[in-house]
């Protein structure tokens, strides 16, 4: 056999046997699955057409919308706002591509998976006059992922869990509480003076060169920008339905900014449930604040020596 047929049969060889490779790898069941697991439930060319989003699961039901760039959690006629980082985050989960592999395609998988109507937890995602998803949110599997349907399929698809955090959730998962909003941008060395009043609590913070007072006594200065911190970022336990009457008002906290403004934090009376509701006054929300919240906004001198 001369070196040139020896040649020509090998190459033949090698060309069938990578044919064959080829085939597996392109008809393989589980290549197959792979490839059909990269997935995104959300068209990426709509998100930015996304205004509203309703959540529906076994203890309650969550609309959201999205006015004027901002968005909203709708409750009882009223339109509290939302945590725009944890929206954007669910919608970011949903427009990207991840692994949702085909868990099943038969409609009689459903009552097992908690897919049906009754049993699922629903989320849609709407624009204007029109609906982007509508999808199902079943029970969680062994391994740790939960099964996934869009509305009118029959197709199964398993997802990692961190969508359940967002479906299972309440309303007051989704309200930003935050006393005071990012958007106002406050920062601690904007503020110049605090007067803290919730008898027979009264004292005074005054910024001075290089450092701050308390009721004139010089003190602590990371403690107080500290605390001056803690209020900036204060949130509420969740929002109050009534208004807090004039007189039933017992504390207040007035911060004095660089600017000339200033912002008051007003407090009722305690309630019952050893709380009490709290109102700002750049803002037209009433806030509910948790006793371990109270502590933190009124504080003692002895706090910052």
């Amino acid at each position: 056999m001369t070196y040139n047929k020896k040649l020509t049969i090998l190459s033949s060889l090698v060309g069938v046997l990578a044919i064959v490779y080829i085939g597996t790898l392109v008809f393989d069941p589980e290549q197959m699955n792979t490839r059909d697991a990269a997935f995104a439930w959300l068209d990426a060319k709509s998100v930015p057409q996304v205004s509203g989003i309703e959540i529906s699961n076994s203890n309650d039901k969550i609309n959201l919308a999205k006015k004027d760039g901002i968005w909203f959690v709708e409750n009882d006629g009223w339109e509290y706002p939302a945590k725009d980082a944890r929206v954007s985050d669910l919608i970011s989960l949903l427009s990207k591509k991840d692994a949702y592999p085909v868990r099943g395609r038969e409609s009689a998988s459903f009552e097992r998976l908690g897919l049906t109507e009754d049993k699922a937890s629903k989320l849609v995602i709407r624009g204007e006059n029109t609906v982007f998803l509508n999808m199902f949110v079943g029970n969680e599997a062994v391994t740790g992922q939960v099964y996934l349907r869009k509305n009118g399929l029959n197709e199964v698809r398993g997802g990692s869990d961190s969508l359940n955090s967002y479906i299972a959730g309440s309303k007051i998962s989704w309200y930003n509480l935050r006393l005071f909003p990012e958007a106002e941008k406050l920062t601690v060395n904007l503020v110049q003076s605090i007067n803290v009043a919730l008898p027979p609590l009264i004292v005074t913070f005054a910024r001075v060169e290089g450092g701050w007072t308390v009721n004139g006594e010089n003190v602590d200065t990371v403690r107080v920008e500290s605390y001056v911190r803690g209020i900036l970022d204060a949130e509420g336990e969740d929002f109050a339905a009534t208004p807090v009457p004039t007189d039933s008002i017992e504390g207040k906290i007035v911060l004095q900014l660089g600017d000339g403004t200033d912002r008051i934090i007003s407090v009722s009376a305690l309630s019952d449930a050893n709380k009490r509701n709290a109102t700002i006054s750049s803002s037209d929300y009433v806030y509910t604040l948790s006793q371990w919240t109270l502590d933190r906004l009124f504080k003692s001198v002895d706090d910052f020596k």
